[in-house]
């Protein structure tokens, strides 16, 4: 497998944090002095070391590879008299980042062999050469465990990913099957009801009126059974009503300010949210014609998760007051859920615009 992959952000942060241990280098310099070649050529040196990483698509290295290429920096700075071991312990930590254990026994067993080598043939000292030889080790160790933490967390996030989209199919199935079994039995009923009352009509008026009334009675009890099997579903998520009615705004001319994040409010309140934000920019799009509109997820001095819609029109525009957010039953049906969240919707008009408040309780 090879191991060179697009550097993330994380990756580039751990890889140019070792190269604060390219200062060690020149450490002896200031005992034995150095000339202006050693300079250049240290730089030149590092200036490749940290540019390995950044190399693009085909010309990215291999982790085995790269390691080699340290370990080669670090030999071709040995005449110079800086600390030319510090090159072979980035080697080594290149190294701990390699999968497969094989390959990165493969990867580093020449490269401390080569370490060993040059430290015996240009006479480092036994403790300095033993000295590097365990630093080198040590972060080969740190590097492995934080990449298998990383991958351990990159799995756990694929995992819960998956977990979240086949509770959503699940959901959907699950909606399906009680609105089938909802709505097939009702409209059956509904249909041979109808047609008793067409074999009554002219005649039997009485019996026809009556087949009607239970017409009438079970079509009530449908819809209430089928609000209830929807109210019971969410198909969509806070962040994607967020990410679609924020895009609405902005394709209306109306400026969108984000302050904190969904992940702020209560898995448990979702539903009712997402209905509540829909209404609110639908309101703020037909009504308040708005310039700005500001969404805030954050939480109060009691601890209380709170959303926060402000729309905001120009004070240059009509003077007479707008109402962008107008209540009718889906406000009061959106109230009594929140009700049931041991929540509350506040709505506070201005001359500007309008301010929309929703506070969510501590209730599990």
């Amino acid at each position: 497998m090879n191991d060179a992959r697009s550097p993330t952000r994380a990756a580039l942060v751990r890889r140019f944090s070792f190269a604060f241990y390219l200062l060690l280098y020149p450490l002896p310099w200031l005992a034995q002095g150095t000339t202006p070649l050693a300079v250049i050529t240290f730089l030149a040196g590092a200036g490749i070391f940290l540019a390995l990483p950044l190399l693009p698509g085909r010309f990215a290295l291999t982790l085995g590879l790269r390691a080699g290429v340290y370990a080669l920096i670090g030999t071709a700075l040995i005449p110079f008299g800086g600390y030319w071991g510090i090159f072979f312990i980035s080697a080594a930590a290149t190294c701990g980042a390699i999968r497969s254990r094989v390959s990165r026994f493969a990867s580093l067993a020449p490269i401390l062999a080569a370490y060993g080598l040059l430290s015996w043939r240009f006479d480092q000292g036994l403790i300095g050469s033993l000295i590097t030889l365990i630093v080198a080790l040590g972060a080969l160790t740190t590097t492995k465990l934080s990449m298998d933490l990383h991958r351990q967390n990159e799995a756990l996030a694929a995992a819960q990913e998956e977990i979240r989209a086949l509770t959503l199919i699940t959901e959907r199935e699950r909606f399906a099957r009680d609105l089938h079994d909802t709505l097939g039995h009702s409209l059956t009923l509904i249909a041979l009801k109808s047609d008793l009352a067409l074999r009554h009509l002219p005649d039997n008026p009485e019996s026809a009126a009556c087949e009607l009334r239970e017409i009438g009675e079970r079509t009530r009890q449908a819809l209430a059974e089928t609000r209830l099997a929807v109210s019971a579903i969410r198909l969509t998520s806070l962040k994607q009503a967020l990410t679609e009615g924020c895009l609405t705004l902005e394709k209306a001319g109306i400026g969108v300010t984000l302050i904190g994040d969904t992940a702020m409010m209560p898995p448990r309140s979702e539903g009712v949210l997402v209905m509540v934000l829909r209404e609110a920019l639908t309101n703020i799009l037909r009504h308040a014609r708005a310039e700005t509109c500001t969404i805030r997820f954050g939480h109060n001095m009691h601890g209380q998760a709170e959303l926060e819609i402000n729309d905001r029109r120009s004070p240059n525009s009509e003077s007479e007051f707008v109402l962008s957010f107008r209540e009718g039953n889906g406000i009061e049906g959106m109230r009594a859920r929140l009700v049931e969240l041991d929540g509350s919707l506040s709505i506070e008009p201005r001359c500007d615009g309008m301010t929309l408040l929703i506070t969510l309780g501590n209730a599990p």
